[in-house]
C-alpha cells in the first residue's frame, strides 16, 4: 500500500474529546443552579416514588 497514511491512536483522542465535552455539558449548571444530572436524578426519584406507591396498593378502590 503505497501512499496510505496509517493513523494510530487518532480515534482514541477523538473519543476522549467527545466524552470530555459530554461530561462538561452534563455538569454545567442550568439557570436554577442544578446540573442536567441533578435534574434527571430528581425526576427519576419522583417517578420511582410514584411507581413504588402505585405498586404498594393492593387493589384499586371501587367507587361505584
Amino acid at each position: 500500500m503505497i501512499g496510505c497514511k496509517v493513523n494510530k491512536g487518532q480515534s482514541s483522542v477523538e473519543y476522549l474529546i467527545v466524552c470530555a465535552a459530554l461530561v462538561a455539558a452534563l455538569i454545567t449548571p442550568l439557570e436554577n443552579n442544578k446540573s442536567v444530572i441533578d435534574s434527571c436524578s430528581e425526576a427519576l426519584q419522583e417517578w420511582y416514588g410514584a411507581f413504588a406507591y402505585s405498586k404498594s396498593m393492593s387493589t384499586l378502590p371501587d367507587y361505584n
